[in-house]
């Protein structure tokens, strides 16, 4: 698989290599991180991560069709977050689709287990 973490590349073979890129994402206060399976994010699987400090928003892109999902996290929440991105350009999302960067951080990791699949440690909703 191929890491992206806010804007350098990572070659991940192994699930060490992620957790080494996981721990390296955990240090920066904000980032954007991407997990593909193939090295162009549309002709596969992809997942990217967003964290700004403990809030974390990911999307999971099939990348064989048009479907994608966001992470659904406190539908109570108000008010929204601000990511930044690796091209400088911040994005907001709704505090309500926020999750706990653990989690968001497991997301990854079960995306790597299974090859690519939509991770079931998070829920999600279809956009």
């Amino acid at each position: 698989m191929e890491l992206n973490l806010h804007g350098t590349p990572h070659a991940v073979a192994t699930l060490a290599d992620l957790q080494l890129a996981l721990k390296q994402a955990r240090s920066l206060a904000q980032c954007e991180l991407w997990l593909t399976r193939a090295i162009d994010p549309e002709q596969g699987p992809a997942l990217c991560l967003l964290r700004n400090g403990a809030n974390a928003w990911l999307m999971y892109l099939s990348g064989q069709d048009e479907l994608s999902f966001h992470t659904l996290g406190d539908e109570e929440a108000d008010g929204a977050c601000s990511y930044l991105l690796s091209n400088g350009q911040v994005d907001e999302y709704p505090e309500a689709w926020c999750v706990d960067v653990e989690q968001g951080q497991q997301a990854c990791i079960a995306f790597f287990k299974t090859g690519g699949a939509r991770p079931a440690v998070v829920v999600w909703e279809a956009d």
